[in-house]
């Protein structure tokens, strides 16, 4: 399976099967098509793939469509034709089936928008006349369509209306104004809070770039490039430019890149190809692109995925722990855990929360990961005794109780180990929910 979040969809998919709710309240009605999924195949992790596939259809046809609606028939038609889709639909799809979903009508929307008398007419004949019924309607109403798929956007993931706004935004100001706009948004990180549990936070540790390069390889870079600098028709030419310019903002940390940038960077990048004209030039653009990507997924899986072929085993076992009422493990181990042994486990420390609602007579285990059994083992208080009373090794996991792993990550801090960025990374969770997570699980915002 490719995708770090998606056995995520599969907990909240049966979640809503067996319990009638979300795991983790979320108005985006991605989870049901899932559910309806299970409900015809049955829950497995082939439904999850169709489910990917499916997704990256979804981008497909409404690249194509927007496509159809925004070119002229009799000037270009062979641009609705001539358009090979590009790689990031299925980067998209596989990686964030949430937000392409929500992108998907976005791009239609925007389709929508500039189809001003370039629908083909649909006419139906009376006594001899011939009277046109449907490009009138699409072309009075193109503003109230566009705005229901703009709503639906919203509907599957209110971040990508942010960024659909963030363009209206752009096309709207005049050019000239662009300058200002920079110069705001080097100013805009520094406006955050500092703080990395927060949604938003100036991030100013690492070059946007460099971080793209590290998240995806050359192919981000590439395709970056090609969205600054690409060319297009004269009548798309300001929202050409609006395109652009976003984009040539990302270079800038404005969010915290991982987390937010990079996916909105990834949406303009697929946003771009509904005004991209297709010759022979664009087919080695898009070659070189697609080449770069796939380079990068063979030399680089784990940025596309997590090792979930060597998480059943320890998964299992940890499973058929009698006392183990809640697990707590990396994000990806934690996912494929609780979506295969419908067990619970969370992905961050655990707080009040959490404790409260354990089960009476279990205990919190943790799956600890990148430390060898044998130095968990050999660990050892100031009164010479062993830290853990409890550690089974399965594999690249060993299973701990929680509360012996709070003490050892103290020890190692007193130490200063260099197994200390090891307990504090995202490779063994040390940080609380956040408050917009336990917002979103209070309120469902």
């Amino acid at each position: 399976m490719f995708g770090k979040d998606i056995y995520w969809y599969g907990v909240q998919a049966i979640s809503l099967l067996e319990t009638g709710k979300l795991h983790s309240p979320d108005h985006s009605p991605v989870f049901h098509i899932v559910a309806f999924l299970f409900r015809i195949f049955g829950v497995s992790d082939e439904t999850l793939l169709f489910f990917q596939i499916l997704t990256s259809v979804w981008l497909i046809f409404s690249l194509f469509f927007s496509r159809y609606l925004i070119f002229p028939v009799k000037e270009t038609p062979n641009q609705r034709i001539n358009f090979i889709p590009s790689i990031l639909v299925f980067v998209l799809g596989f990686l964030y089936p949430k937000q392409s979903w929500a992108l998907g009508f976005l791009i239609l929307s925007i389709g929508c928008y500039f189809t001003t008398r370039r629908i083909p007419k649909l006419s139906v004949t009376f006594s001899q006349r011939s009277i046109p019924v449907f490009s009138s309607l699409v072309l009075r109403f193109r503003w109230v369509i566009s705005g229901i798929l703009f709503l639906f956007a919203l509907w599957f993931h209110p971040m990508v209306t942010l960024f659909g706004f963030g363009i209206l935004v752009f096309y709207i100001i005049p050019e000239k104004v662009y300058p200002a706009v920079f110069c705001f948004a080097v100013i805009l990180p520094f406006l955050f809070p500092q703080n990395p549990n927060g949604r938003f936070y100036g991030d100013k540790e690492i070059f946007p770039l460099f971080a793209a390069f590290a998240l995806a390889g050359f192919g981000i870079l590439w395709d970056w490039i090609f969205l600054v600098f690409g060319k297009s028709e004269s009548k798309f030419f300001r929202m050409r430019k609006a395109l652009a310019f976003f984009g040539f903002l990302l270079i800038l940390p404005i969010f915290h890149f991982a987390d937010i940038q990079y996916r909105i960077l990834l949406s303009l990048i697929l946003v771009v190809q509904v005004f991209v004209i297709w010759n022979r030039f664009q087919f080695l653009i898009w070659m070189a692109s697609t080449g770069l990507w796939i380079f990068t997924l063979f030399t680089s899986p784990s940025l596309f995925r997590y090792s979930y072929e060597y998480m059943w085993i320890p998964g299992e076992s940890m499973a058929s722990v009698p006392n183990n009422g809640l697990l707590v493990a990396h994000h990806g181990f934690c996912e494929y855990y609780h979506f295969q042994f419908r067990k619970d486990c969370l992905s961050w420390e655990p707080d009040t929360k959490a404790i409260s609602e354990l089960p009476e007579g279990t205990e919190i285990y943790r799956a600890v990961y990148g430390i060898r059994y044998e130095n968990l083992l050999a660990s050892k208080d100031e009164k010479n005794q062993p830290i853990f009373s409890f550690v089974q090794p399965l594999g690249e996991y060993q299973l701990v109780l929680e509360k012996d792993w709070q003490r050892y990550r103290l020890w190692l801090e007193k130490r200063n180990s260099k197994f200390l960025s090891i307990a504090k990374s995202w490779k063994n969770p040390y940080r609380q929910r956040p408050e917009f997570i336990k917002r979103k699980q209070s309120y469902g915002l």
